[in-house]
């Protein structure tokens, strides 16, 4: 007991805590040569991010290509799962459905004594011991869509750390400043 009330008590304490995010602080040169030099950065980093932009519509498109071959195999062998479970369920229902036959009336039906249930009869079995068939969950394309991307695809191409060179080879300067997002203790 003493171990759950400290596992509960570091997890609040864990989910309290102040969260910050590193983000760049960008000093301007003071030199006009080296402000007119950030105009050639600013294009160089947005060309960056158009090229970044349209590799990533390429990427996605065959990654969407790609999902949906892995969906159509997935769902092959879902359909073989699926049939094998609902063959695995029938007969578990029957067992459920003969245990309870046989407990019912002592091992006497209607048509005589259950022959089919005399040795689960002889070795004490009853319907706990036996195991219900899990289900096959079902693939989504979607998923299979999201993960390919992940996968397959690349956001960041590195745009923002070649404009922070070139910022920097103008005579700028670029500091890492943490700031809090959630969580912030009170400014006094």
């Amino acid at each position: 007991m003493k171990y759950f009330f400290i596992a509960i008590s570091t997890l609040f304490f864990i989910g309290c805590s102040p969260k910050y995010k590193v983000v760049n602080e960008y000093v301007m040169p003071q030199t006009e040569s080296g402000k007119s030099c950030l105009s050639e950065c600013q294009k160089q980093y947005g060309s960056c991010k158009e090229i970044c932009k349209a590799n990533f519509e390429i990427c996605k498109t065959k990654a969407h290509i790609q999902a949906q071959e892995n969906f159509e195999r997935k769902m092959h062998k879902y359909s073989i799962l699926l049939e094998n479970y609902l063959d695995d369920m029938e007969m578990y229902q029957l067992e459920v459905d003969l245990m309870y036959f046989d407990g019912f009336y002592g091992g006497y039906g209607r048509y005589g004594y259950s022959g089919y249930y005399y040795p689960r009869r002889m070795f004490m079995m009853h319907p706990g011991s036996m195991y219900r068939p899990a289900r096959p969950l079902k693939p989504s394309l979607t998923q299979e869509i999201q993960l390919a991307e992940m996968q397959m695809c690349q956001i960041d191409c590195g745009c923002t750390k070649t404009y922070d060179n070139c910022f920097v080879g103008c005579g700028g300067s670029v500091k890492a400043k943490q700031i809090c997002i959630e969580n912030c203790p009170s400014e006094r």
